[in-house]
């Protein structure tokens, strides 16, 4: 659902930075001029919802990878006394229920925050303050349709609704003539409102969630809160003031529902992100256990190998791109092994029998004593039945399911396909470590956010052009995944340009998935004097680009060339 981010002093950027998202976005620009603080926004905000913290250090999604340093770090030129803004922009096309009926007929759908600390009369943060959100406004296809500020007690109040958006004038007709005895509301009735309705949102409160206001409640009458009145009549002499009662009760209602219904939407979006860093690590050489205690187990894609060995369909789509000739071409192929087998449990299965054979033989199976050890009395007690053939029955079951539970951990290895070898992924080319994590995240995502950094780092050429199908079909042929991918590779933007050229053409080779210019944002970070600036480059369908590339379209080709 996300049409774009918004993103104002934070790290790179200062002034507010509206930031085009489609199914396949790519984040050019040169190094240190601020493309990973697109993808670390929306870490911060992730982790924010998660925490109901603002002064983040490290956090859940990023790992070791990502450590925004606190609110003094990831303030634009760490100037503490400035406001950091962060917001969304939602398509409403998939919304439902009643929040489609809430905000129709609106297309977009935008919600910003403003974060930053108190700050006292000199405009200077107050000591042992900390970070707070100072102000919350949602927006109608680019039109403000209600903001937010704090309040002391934490609490946000309502201070401004315009009356004049069509989704206000709409919810107020709504309400009106779906709740009171009016019949149909007019034009003149709602400019007569209009004062009634000042006064009514000059009471309105919403108490601070982890991240957005929980909603709105009248504090001027919490008397009514809990009251249940289904139909307002209004009389021809007392009109305008039977309406105003009748808004005074509904309308609270109406924006607290619409306030949160967005939030909860919003939430859903943030809690698809996936992230992915720019090092990929080697998980342990014994995956079935790799995930303790590894603090990047997602960030640096550890998690990728354990999907790899739990899903046949994902492990079947690597393997493919191990031995394919025109992607790895190398002799491997992933495998499942079991750890234990049947085998390794035979001195154990013998040592049981063994102690049945003796206590019957030997002893009668008399009673136990407390000199025994206690393994021993545990065993023989629940082996023993008064016997011996039920008592060996009990230990072959009793085997039978120390068994299953061993089989079901099983071990991901490389099988050299030459020698029949069984090999470790840490003994095989980085390249291989470095891209599986990107081909798990594209084949076994469903409809996620999926934030790389450099998804092309130790892959060729010819590698990396070939990911960009991988990226393609996972976004637009079925997966109806997001990519947000922070990237330098030139040969990973020419073979999306090439699809979609040959898309318009109907050109597409066999099996490729079709990909229009509508689908993808082209993207270019660069400094400037105030901050780091996104420029947005738009393609036709002619897979050219619209607008000159900034310095050149990696001129360095044609300058190391000619």
């Amino acid at each position: 659902m996300i049409a774009s981010l918004h993103l104002g002093n934070f790290k790179a950027f200062a002034e507010t930075q509206d930031i085009p998202v489609k199914p396949i976005t790519l984040v050019f620009g040169p190094n240190s001029a601020g493309k990973s603080s697109i993808i670390h926004s929306l870490v911060f905000a992730h982790e924010a919802m998660r925490t109901g913290e603002l002064d983040l250090f490290r956090t859940e999604l990023g790992g070791g990878s990502i450590d925004l340093g606190g609110f003094g770090q990831y303030i634009h030129r760490r100037q503490v006394n400035r406001r950091m803004e962060w917001g969304l922009t939602l398509d409403t096309g998939k919304f439902s229920g009643r929040l489609k009926e809430l905000l129709a007929p609106v297309t977009k759908i935008g919600l910003s925050i403003t974060c930053g600390m108190p700050l006292d009369d000199q405009d200077q943060p107050l000591p042992g303050a900390a970070p707070r959100v100072i102000s919350y406004t949602l927006e109608g296809d680019g039109s403000i349709l209600l903001r937010m500020s704090r309040r002391s007690g934490n609490v946000m109040a309502l201070d401004l609704l315009p009356l004049r958006h069509p989704v206000l004038r709409r919810l107020i007709s709504a309400l009106l003539e779906g709740f009171t005895t009016t019949g149909v509301v007019s034009e003149q009735d709602l400019k007569a409102l209009e004062g009634h309705i000042t006064e009514i949102v000059t009471g309105l409160r919403g108490p601070m969630g982890a991240l957005f206001p929980k909603g709105l409640r009248d504090e001027n009458r919490d008397e009514e809160a809990g009251k249940q009145i289904s139909l307002f009549p209004v009389s021809r002499g007392n009109r305008q003031e039977d309406l105003a009662r009748a808004l005074r009760f509904f309308l609270p209602r109406a924006l607290d529902e619409l306030i949160q219904e967005v939030n909860r939407v919003i939430q859903k979006e943030i809690n698809r992100l996936q992230y992915l860093g720019p090092l990929r690590s080697y998980p342990a050489r014994h995956l079935a256990f790799a995930e303790h205690d590894d603090v990047n187990w997602y960030a640096g894609g550890g998690y990728a190998w354990d999907v790899v060995r739990r899903n046949r369909e994902v492990r079947e789509k690597v393997n493919a791109w191990l031995g394919d000739a025109r992607k790895f071409s190398t002799p491997y192929e992933l495998a499942i092994r079991r750890l234990l087998t049947i085998d390794d449990l035979g001195a154990d299965y013998h040592a049981i029998v063994e102690k049945i054979e003796r206590a019957y033989i030997q002893d009668g199976f008399p009673e136990l004593t407390a000199d025994d050890p206690l393994e021993e009395k545990d065993e023989v007690y629940e082996l023993y039945d008064g016997d011996p053939f039920a008592a060996v029955s009990k230990a072959l079951s009793h085997l039978k399911k120390k068994e299953e539970i061993l089989s079901g951990i099983q071990e991901l290895v490389l099988m050299d396909r030459r020698t029949d070898t069984q090999v470790s992924h840490r003994d095989v080319g980085i390249g291989v470590s470095q891209a599986l994590p990107v081909l798990v995240s594209a084949y076994a995502s469903r409809e996620k956010i999926i934030a790389i950094e450099q998804p092309e780092i130790h892959l060729h050429p010819a590698l990396q052009a070939e990911l960009a199908d991988v990226f393609i079909e996972s976004a637009l042929a079925g997966n109806g995944n997001t990519f947000l991918l922070e990237t330098h590779s030139e040969h990973l933007i020419l073979r999306i340009l090439r699809r979609i050229r040959e898309t318009a053409e109907g050109e597409l080779p066999e099996g490729a998935v079709p990909v229009t210019p509508d689908q993808v944002s082209v993207l270019y970070v660069q400094p400037g004097k105030k901050g780091s600036e996104v420029l947005h480059i738009p393609v036709d369908a002619e897979g050219e680009f619209e607008r000159p590339w900034p310095q050149g379209f990696f001129a360095e080709r044609a300058r190391e060339l000619f």
